[in-house]
């Protein structure tokens, strides 16, 4: 696989910025190891040293099975610039620790839950949901404690479990459960021990259907300790069942939640709903499905104003052309100056590869940023990522990609400090320093001297011959790139890179400008 570098062009023109570093690859996977599943939290701190903690799945593949689940860890101190030189073991599955999310309390301890699945010596299988904390930085975790309460833990259908730690330290989870008929509620259960016991479990939702309500997501809100979960409900859309987005609230930690609210006021199918909180607000995102087959999938978000007691109007987070299609709305994150950020999947439907983009709102949802390409290398899958932000307002984001089937953990920031120190690459001939002035782009020669054409072989006889050019987000070529002057005035407003190829084929750069006049 080859990987491209991604540089900034600068411009006079009006561009939007692309202010995340090369992409890290943060597991240790050995062979015949699959890592996915990641979440990502931040830790207590002062801004320059608040340290990032990632929790993911790393199963053991023979062939096509999975044999073995374990919940691993990984942590920075440096903003994401240098990791853990090895996995840290959080749980050992036996067989299975699957789907892992991991909060900070502000003590600094960390809390990592999962769906466990245990065999015992007489061969019974047990499903449960699991807690473990780590008060040394990750170096070692407690034996976990068990959050459900199931009356029947060998019966299947749990998982999913999301957690969240309030201002006293106490914990909220909740996860999908279908201990009560065979479509599966949301659950909850909290903790104010620290995540040694937890409390008699307390259904969330108030659903009476017999549809299914699922894909919890959590959130303590600050200032109030009220208890928040998003999650995907039901609804009846003429004469069939969609799936929309609610928000369900408790007052007394934890013990009753109110009724249901409806988040999105879409008539498509909604799905995935995330949600963030301040002392003020609390955002919610989800992605809707269009009936017609073909039309592009939107993310919207939409904000409570608790002063207020109201909901403000959805807003669109996404303005995809014909060639992109939202797959993913994203967790949000908010930092520490009011930021609220999110990291989305975004599919390439002309060549069919998903990718992770990047958006943020300044206004508590009210209006977002253009996306911005996180995941450097479009030319492979990057799927299912988490964000998290600082108290300075930085983005960290992580993601797995597939790679045959062999799951990868990476990971890409915007802070400074995190992308201060690049990484070392090989020399690959000619690396042309390209500016764009006045809507052209400008292509220095080598030495003083034409480059050597370079990108794609075509044959010329039997040599090889490579060009410089320039391509679209979806891989396409929409001109070819000389040395010197070359206008791009008629080039629609969009991700473009300038891409060249070593004459050995042997690496990659590639250089990035987002054009949004």
């Amino acid at each position: 696989m080859v990987r491209m570098t991604l540089f900034l062009l600068l411009s006079s023109t009006t561009f939007a910025l692309a202010t995340f570093g090369p992409n890290v690859r943060i597991d240790h996977k050995l062979p015949n190891h699959s890592c996915i599943n990641v979440a990502i939290t931040v830790g207590p701190g002062a801004p320059s040293s608040q340290p990032i903690y990632v929790a993911f799945e790393d199963d053991s593949v023979v062939g096509i099975f999975n044999v073995l689940s374990d919940v691993m860890f990984q942590k920075s101190t440096d903003a994401g610039r240098t990791w853990l030189p090895t996995d840290v073991l959080a749980w050992d599955g036996d067989p299975h620790a699957y789907d892992p999310d991991i909060t900070t309390d502000s003590d600094g301890n960390i809390y990592i839950v999962w769906e466990d699945w245990y065999i015992d010596t007489a061969g019974g299988h047990y499903h449960r949901i699991l807690c473990s904390r780590s008060s040394d930085g990750g170096t070692t975790w407690t034996v976990p404690a068990r959050v459900d309460d199931r009356p029947d833990p060998t019966k299947w259908g749990i998982g999913g479990p999301r957690i969240a730690a309030d201002s006293g330290g106490n914990l909220l989870c909740a996860w999908d459960d279908e201990r009560v008929g065979s479509e599966g509620n949301i659950w909850s259960s909290v903790s104010t021990d620290r995540g040694a016991t937890w409390s008699r479990n307390v259904r969330v939702d108030d659903d009476t259907t017999d549809e299914g309500v699922c894909r919890a997501d959590v959130v303590v809100q600050p200032g109030t300790n009220h208890y928040l979960v998003a999650a995907q409900i039901p609804r009846r859309v003429g004469s069939h069942w969609e799936a929309g987005a609610a928000l369900y609230r408790s007052t007394d930690m934890g013990l009753t939640f109110q009724p249901g609210v409806q988040i999105d006021t879409s008539r498509y199918d909604t799905r995935h709903p995330h949600i963030a909180a301040d002392r003020d607000h609390i955002i919610c995102d989800y992605f809707s499905q269009p009936y017609r087959v073909g039309d592009t999938m939107i993310v919207e978000a939409r904000t409570f104003y608790t002063q207020a007691d109201s909901w403000g109007t959805p807003a669109r987070m996404t303005n995809l052309d014909s060639l992109h299609e939202l797959y993913y709305s994203g967790h949000l994150a908010i930092s520490g100056d009011g930021g609220v950020h999110t990291a989305l999947m975004v599919q390439d439907t002309f060549d069919g590869d998903d990718n992770i983009y990047y958006t943020s709102s300044s206004d508590h949802g009210v209006s977002w940023s253009d996306l911005e390409l996180v995941s450097d290398d479009t030319t492979v899958e990057s799927w299912y990522p988490d964000i998290a932000a600082d108290s300075a307002g930085h983005a960290y984001v992580v993601w797995y990609q597939p790679n045959a089937s062999r799951g990868e953990i990476w990971f890409a920031t915007n802070a400074p400090l995190g992308i201060a120190e690049q990484p070392e690459r090989p020399s690959i001939g000619v690396q042309p320093s390209a500016t764009v002035v006045r809507n052209v782009l400008f292509l220095p020669a080598e030495n003083g001297d034409s480059p050597p054409e370079r990108l794609r072989p075509t044959q010329r006889g039997t040599v090889p011959i490579f060009r410089d050019a320039l391509l679209d987000i979806s891989g396409r070529e929409v001109m070819d790139l000389k040395p010197g002057a070359n206008d791009v005035s008629k080039l629609a407003p969009g991700v473009y890179f300038v891409r060249a190829v070593s004459r050995e084929l042997s690496a990659v750069s590639c250089q990035k400008v987002v054009v949004t006049r």
